[in-house]
């Protein structure tokens, strides 16, 4: 019998957990956990190994949305602690990979295709070229993926929500004023994410009536609040600057793809809307920006397939 694999993709609210063989990016028996049902980031593994009635994995692979460096690792929006080790073990696995959120999901980039993906403007790439990912959802995460002279790709972790936003009109500036607290700095992600769209609808409504980010976005999309409209056409103006910028910084010619759990609940709205134009404005550089391809990524789990491309690195 062929061992498996485990791969996870942990955020603050739930944990995904699914099955591959080593070397192969198939996923098997996908999950996805509460974490408010589990004590720690380790029991939640466990309970997922148990369920599956495994005793040893060959491999596992956990992809967590935070920081990956030193020791011990802390979730960003959840307050689990653990490291390589007590995950490994909590896994029954012989060997582990701790990765950043968007670090797997730069991984992905290379296994993503057909239905996979949505592809808004731009052209083929004929070779390998670098790619970034980038996305909003609790926050904004980035990264990049480079071809390496001999092959394969390196995975490079970046910090894009912390970039100052694009802002460019007087009615921008005087959005984010009002959206500021004095003395304190204001961040891409503190627009740029679910929170944000709901800070954006606040300052826009004369009598805010929507609680919640996805109640503003679902009267955005259904045209039944005007305020809530206005608010997600400047989130598409100034997600697609930012995604410009970051494509330009990189010379991504490989392609942009935009991740999380907003941009496939507007793809229309991306197509449609002059998201491709902002995209491209860059002025006497434009040019460079034209074939640049825009992808939403549409996969239910797209992490996994960055967390089965490390596992395959292991072998």
């Amino acid at each position: 019998m062929t061992e498996l694999a485990l791969v996870g993709d942990i955020g603050g609210t739930n944990s995904r957990f699914g099955l591959v063989e080593p070397g192969s990016t198939v996923v098997q028996n996908a999950a996805v956990q509460k974490n408010d049902n589990f004590a720690s980031l380790e029991d939640s593994i466990a309970a997922y190994v148990q369920e599956m009635g495994l005793t040893t994995l060959a491999g596992a692979a956990v992809a967590v949305a935070g920081p990956v460096e030193g020791e011990w690792v802390s979730l960003t929006n959840r307050d689990w602690r653990f490291t390589r080790e007590t995950l490994r073990l909590a896994a029954k696995a012989r060997q582990f990979r701790l990765l950043n959120d968007f670090e797997a999901l730069a991984l992905s980039l290379p296994h993503l295709q057909g239905d996979d993906v949505v592809q808004i403007g731009g052209g083929t790439p004929e070779k390998p070229a670098v790619k970034i990912v980038l996305g909003p959802g609790t926050g904004l995460g980035m990264a990049t993926l480079a071809p390496l002279p001999q092959g394969g790709w390196m995975a490079l972790p970046g910090e894009v929500g912390h970039i100052t936003l694009p802002v460019v009109t007087q009615a921008e500036f005087d959005w984010r004023a009002r959206m500021s607290k004095p003395g304190v700095l204001f961040e891409s992600e503190d627009a740029i994410t679910g929170g944000g769209l709901l800070r954006m609808y606040q300052a826009a409504a004369e009598t805010p009536n929507l609680a919640t980010p996805e109640d503003v976005l679902q009267a955005a999309l259904a045209g039944t609040d005007a305020a809530a409209v206005k608010t997600l056409d400047q989130f598409i103006t100034w997600l697609a600057r930012i995604a410009g910028d970051a494509a330009m910084t990189m010379q991504a010619r490989g392609g942009v793809y935009l991740a999380g759990g907003i941009a496939p609940s507007i793809v229309e709205q991306l197509k449609a809307g002059p998201f491709r134009s902002i995209f491209e404005e860059k002025g006497r550089l434009a040019y460079v920006m034209r074939p640049i391809p825009v992808y939403v990524i549409v996969d239910r789990f797209p992490a996994f397939k960055g967390c089965a491309a490390a596992i395959a690195d292991m072998r």
